[in-house]
């Protein structure tokens, strides 16, 4: 520690003084050496010391040699001095010597320190020069703190991993994944249970070259997804029979004994898969979805027109059975046997995930036809122009929790997954209204209609009208034609007829199988690599620090979770249960909000077709709308509200997912 360095520094100096004066003269020395200038010297010389830290690996050097003869002098000198571990020395300058008590409580604070700093840094991930730069200065004013940042995080040396597949893997397991998800949330505790999702997915690292991660994630009814194995090649693993094999293993081990979290016993079960296309058909060994039987659900054949594999018929097709994909008679869908046929059902257990398939897929390539599409449905500038205007006026209006506000149709190309899903569920039926077409209008309408069946929360809403969902899906393919003209109906536009067997299959909404949780752990696995050496180990050795040093916050049971509740417009409205629209004015210190309340009926419908607006909880308010004040608790609001403006009143939407994640 610095203060015990110059105190021996101190001391050191002293006796060299003595020393020195005694050899020329003994007498003279007594009368140098008085108490009071003694003390003076040595607050002096500990003042001064403060400007000369380069020369204290020297001093000490020096003073750890004249340690013992000094302190064995001052013992036989009546203890003029009294500079001895423990015991205060009183001077004008308040200086102390710390004693052994005081020197073992600052090594616990310092280890209580090394601790906070630790978590600090996984949790914001900062590089490892900046935490080197923070314990340098750290160190110099006393802690007593590691050098590198490697210690202080406990950063393994070496990670193991094997060569595989084309290319460098680690298995990490299900079962610490599932320890690490018991310890966070508590709401999984009263389950008996746990039904496990997998999703499978490339991402590639580097934009200069084509090397990729190949993760398997598990997740466990909706929670924050947890790394199960890692793949890092130049291409996707080159056999999935390997790559699956220590998942499938365990996996399997899991399904026949359980899992046992603090004495209690949990069923295991594999619930399905949740990937995108491609990965689909690597897992599943089919032909890839631009193949002419490439449709997973029937047997409809492609056929080829203008550079495109086009699915557009007005019949219906048998549709494909687990039975007969084990058995290998599609023949023409299937390339080799799936090492998954005896884990899950590989028909209906792998979700087609609307993140890829309707906002990535169907949403994207409407907008791309309007801007730049066939003459039959393609938009004239002005129009384009209107609708960005349009988009770009909705700016910071949308809630907190969304991480993005509309942009232009100019910026199309750079537009994510989220900003299609914002433009399907809440500004297209806003912004396109009186400037594209009717039938165009009407014909977007029939999607936006069905997919907020499929994504309303309440299952017994949606289990109501599941069926007028699909009806509305059937309807939106089969006039593509009409609007977009034939060639539109791709792949993914066709695969629109079976969303609906999905949400049914599984019983629950598209949000809790979709990709998005996914994708946003995918992000942060990325952001885990900081150069292209070894990428791998990299990811694995930040994840050993995240494990060491998270916090330990365990998520409770709560009947409350709307995210953001403000007297701002845009994170003011609410539906209650009821159905009926609130409108906070007024935030109380006691937890309740005072609140302008419209009850649906005393809004107006939207838009009429293909059905009443209010049948998926879009109103229309206008100026004249009767309001009433009412006092509500918090547990009343039942889901956050987008209000967009529109003419001279506002259109209200009911917000269908979470909260967005935040770049």
């Amino acid at each position: 520690m610095d203060y015990l360095k110059k105190w021996r520094r101190d001391r050191a100096d002293m006796k060299a003084i003595i020393n020195a004066e005694s050899s020329e003269d003994e007498n003279d020395l007594n009368d140098i050496i008085s108490g009071s200038e003694i003390e003076t010297m040595f607050v002096e010389k500990g003042a001064s010391s403060k400007n000369k830290e380069s020369d204290t690996f020297n001093d000490d050097l020096e003073s750890d040699a004249l340690n013992d003869d000094l302190e064995s002098d001052a013992l036989n000198e009546d203890n003029d001095f009294g500079y001895f571990e423990g015991v205060e020395v009183s001077s004008d300058s308040g200086s102390e010597i710390i004693g052994e008590e005081e020197e073992e409580e600052l090594h616990v604070n310092d280890k209580t320190l090394a601790t906070d700093l630790a978590t600090w840094s996984t949790e914001f991930k900062l590089p490892r020069d900046g935490v080197n730069s923070l314990l340098q200065i750290l160190r110099k004013h006393g802690h007593s703190l590691p050098k590198d940042s490697r210690t202080l995080l406990q950063t393994p040396s070496s990670v193991e991993s094997e060569d595989k597949c084309g290319g460098q893997y680690k298995y990490y397991g299900i079962d610490d994944g599932l320890n690490r998800l018991l310890d966070q949330y508590q709401s999984l505790w009263s389950l008996c249970t746990l039904k496990i999702f997998v999703n499978i997915d490339g991402v590639p690292i580097f934009k200069s070259c084509g090397t990729q991660f190949w993760p398997i994630l598990c997740s466990v009814e909706n929670k924050a997804p947890f790394l199960v194995a890692l793949f890092y090649g130049n291409s996707k693993p080159n056999s999935v029979c390997q790559f699956l094999n220590d998942f499938l293993e365990e996996i399997a081990l899991l399904v026949r004994d359980g899992f046992s979290y603090k004495s209690k016993k949990y069923n295991i079960e594999l619930s399905g898969f949740i990937c995108d296309a491609p990965a689909r058909a690597f897992l599943k060994c089919t032909k890839n979805h631009t193949g002419y039987y490439s449709c997973e659900r029937c047997t409809i054949p492609g056929y080829y027109k203008s550079n495109r594999v086009v699915f557009f018929s007005v019949n219906d097709f048998p549709k494909r059975t687990y039975e007969d994909f084990c058995r290998q008679k599609y023949e023409d869908h299937q390339l080799s046997k799936s090492p998954l046929n005896d884990v899950v059902n590989c028909v209906d257990g792998f979700c087609l995930d609307y993140m890829h398939l309707v906002c990535l897929g169907v949403v994207k390539r409407i907008l791309c036809y309007l801007k730049n599409g066939p003459k039959e449905c393609k938009l004239s500038a002005r129009q384009v122009s209107q609708i960005s205007d349009a988009l770009v006026s909705l700016n910071g209006l949308f809630p907190s929790e969304f991480a993005r506000q509309p942009r232009s149709l100019y910026e199309l190309e750079r537009w994510k997954a989220t900003e299609f899903r914002q433009f399907l569920l809440y500004s297209g039926p806003v912004v396109l209204k009186k400037i594209v077409p009717k039938k165009l209008y009407e014909h977007f309408l029939t999607l936006t209609v069905a997919l907020s069946i499929l994504l309303d929360c309440n299952d017994a809403k949606r289990n109501v009208y599941m069926n007028y969902a699909r009806q509305l899906l059937k309807y939106f393919v089969q006039n593509c034609k009409e609007v977009y003209t034939e060639i539109f109906v791709s792949y993914n536009v066709h695969s629109l007829l079976h969303l609906a067997d999905d949400v049914e299959h599984f019983q629950c909404s598209l949000n809790k199988i979709s990709a998005f949780p996914y994708e946003n752990y995918l992000h942060q696995i990325k952001r885990l690599v900081r150069n292209a050496k070894n990428p791998l180990a990299q990811v694995s050795k930040r994840l050993t620090e995240i494990k060491t040093f998270e916090r330990k916050v365990v998520s409770a049971n709560t009947k409350y979770n709307i995210a953001f509740i403000s007297t701002k417009q845009k994170d003011s409205c609410f539906m209650l249960h009821s159905e009926d629209f609130a409108f906070v004015k007024e935030k109380r210190p006691d937890g309740k909000l005072v609140c302008e309340v419209v009850r649906q009926r005393d809004a107006d419908n939207f838009f009429e077709k293909p059905c009443d607006s209010k049948l998926v909880n879009i109103v229309y308010i206008g100026g004249r709308t009767r309001t009433s004040r009412k006092l509500l608790e918090k547990c009343e609001l039942f889901r956050k509200v987008i209000c967009l403006p529109y003419s001279s009143g506002h259109v209200l939407f009911p917000l269908l997912h979470g909260v967005e994640r935040r770049d």
